[in-house]
């Protein structure tokens, strides 16, 4: 790992792109079919000159491996080859690694066997960013801003220090002891924590008492998704009278369709109505369509997405649209209309390939145009220079067709993505350059400071909301930024009360539970939603 890697710092990709990124990247449209259990290549479904292909590249990988000047390594060159074979795809057929399939499998499945913690690799030391709620890390007393020495008597301090040696000491089977030896301030700790399940949440909510409804965030569909949102839904539906829901879907890049499609059947009361249908060359017409068995009684239903809600996220706003049943709020979504399923290899990678498109009820494909792959690749920056993010009417997309809600009849957007009924821009702070670039340095930043002054910050949540970050955050911002990067970038007086609401909530993230640390005081999709159900507003006042 390069060094400007291991200390974390954040300096090349700018955060609104980063997000674009994760949005195109590994976990997009994850294994959007139920799971195939088919292996890579079966001789009996391809033809002799196929398979003569398949034997061509292997022979040729043997030719060098033999013949080459230099020792090679084989398997660094079947994954080129690989890679290079999807390039002339579409943009999410892609070859996973053995690495690459097991840490997105950790995030899908809904739990993996390890301690439970994050972190940052700051100083050259390993620092713990979060200790995960019932992890057998917080059982053993593992706190966050404990600096880690060794892992089972094996150092993890220095320059050398990767964030895979230490993902790969704690990698263990469940029931095993760890041995971890760590600095609390100045004190030295030791503690054994023996590995277990660790659960990995996608859902988490709050309820908004005055107005009966439940704010709901998934972060992406992942094996218990529909669990989860069931859990949430009885505990206020049942108990709390809730009556509405706000389903917050911005930066969800996808998952597994029938999360998806069962969290619809709880939006959608009637039966058998189309949610989405599927269809590709070689996989015939399947639809997708409402149960019927709806189990609590949901009144209003309001929708948030944005530039970074993608596949799954866009299927539940397309079909929400459709049937006029909630209100879209937000930025046009991510445009990713097409299934992949993922086929095991046997070196424990894993090939995801584009089976099919899928369609809304109205018939919409929203997938982007990808003939140009620079162009894709580079939508948001181009939505960005264009004014897409900032303006209502600066859309790029043009000639995406126009349809008709199905009960309505309003008029909705063709492809491109889901344009939403109530636009929020993005604020205009984002377009201050200097903002932009020192955003990138928040995260480690804010943990930083965290660290440094966490004895003097209030620890009750209720005191946290009224404490003011002290002004002369500003100089030390400005020295981090200095000390890290060579630049001219200094944080001015205009921009640092932005950037102090945004440590703030950044520091919030890091010291209180994921469900306790929302803090939607300056959230202008929130607050719109919010309006529209006190206002008892529907999609008729949004043609």
């Amino acid at each position: 790992m390069e060094e400007q890697e291991v200390k974390a710092t954040y300096k090349i990709i700018q955060p609104l792109m980063l997000s674009a990124c994760i949005a195109i990247g590994m976990m997009i449209g994850y294994k959007m079919n139920e799971k195939p259990e088919n292996a890579l290549i079966s001789t009996m479904d391809y033809p002799v000159d196929s398979l003569m292909m398949t034997g061509r590249v292997e022979e040729l990988i043997r030719f060098i491996e033999n013949k080459y000047v230099d020792k090679v390594d084989s398997e660094k060159l079947i994954a080129a080859a690989l890679k290079g074979v999807f390039e002339e795809l579409d943009p999410h057929s892609i070859y996973l690694s053995p690495d690459e399939t097991e840490s997105v499998n950790d995030q899908m499945d809904g739990e993996y066997d390890g301690i439970g913690v994050e972190n940052f690799i700051i100083d050259d030391t390993v620092r713990v960013s979060a200790v995960l709620k019932n992890s057998p890390a917080e059982k053993a007393g593992i706190r966050i801003f404990d600096k880690i020495i060794s892992i089972d008597g094996k150092p993890v301090t220095g320059k050398d220090t990767k964030y895979s040696d230490v993902r790969n000491l704690l990698k263990q089977k469940s029931g095993t002891k760890v041995k971890m030896y760590f600095h609390r301030g100045n004190t030295p700790v030791s503690l054994v924590v023996t590995v277990g399940e660790v659960e990995v949440k996608t859902v988490s909510a709050q309820y908004l008492k005055d107005i009966q409804t439940v704010l709901v965030k998934i972060d992406r569909f992942g094996d218990n998704t529909y669990r989860e949102f069931m859990d949430v839904v009885e505990l206020y539906f049942s108990k709390n009278n809730a009556k509405h829901i706000i389903l917050d879907l911005r930066d969800n890049p996808g998952g597994f369709l029938p999360e998806a499609t069962n969290i619809l059947c709880q939006i959608i009361e009637e039966k058998d109505r189309l949610l989405l249908y599927t269809e590709g060359r070689s996989n015939k017409k399947n639809e997708y369509k409402s149960t019927g068995k709806r189990f609590f009684p949901i009144d209003q239903v309001v929708v948030l997405i944005d530039e970074n809600s993608a596949s799954a996220s866009e299927i539940i706003a397309g079909a929400i649209q459709d049937w006029d049943r909630g209100v879209v709020i937000g930025r046009r979504s991510f445009g990713k209309g097409l299934v992949q399923e993922q086929y095991k290899l046997n070196n424990g990678g894993a090939v995801r390939l584009t089976v099919a498109r899928y369609f809304t009820p109205s018939g919409r494909s929203i997938q982007r145009d990808y003939v140009d792959r620079d162009e894709y690749d580079e939508d948001f920056h181009s939505r960005y220079q264009n004014g897409d993010l900032f303006h209502k009417d600066s859309t790029l997309i043009k000639n995406g067709g126009k349809y008709t809600t199905l009960l309505l009849k309003r008029t909705v957007e063709g492809s491109g993505g889901i344009t939403p009924d109530l636009f929020v821009a993005m604020d205009s702070v984002y377009k201050n350059v200097n903002y932009m670039e020192t955003f990138t340095f928040l995260p480690e930043f804010s943990f930083r400071y965290a660290a440094k002054y966490h004895s003097s910050i209030p620890t009750a949540i209720k005191a946290f909301d009224n404490w003011i970050l002290p002004d002369k955050g500003i100089n030390e911002l400005n020295t981090f930024i200095k000390a890290n990067v060579e630049t001219d970038l200094v944080v001015g007086k205009e921009l640092w009360p932005f950037f102090k609401l945004e440590i703030k909530k950044q520091i919030r993230n890091i010291l209180y539970k994921k469900e306790d640390a929302s803090d939607f005081t300056n959230d202008k999709f929130v607050s719109e939603a919010v309006k529209v159900i006190k206002n008892k507003k529907g999609v008729a006042d949004f043609k």
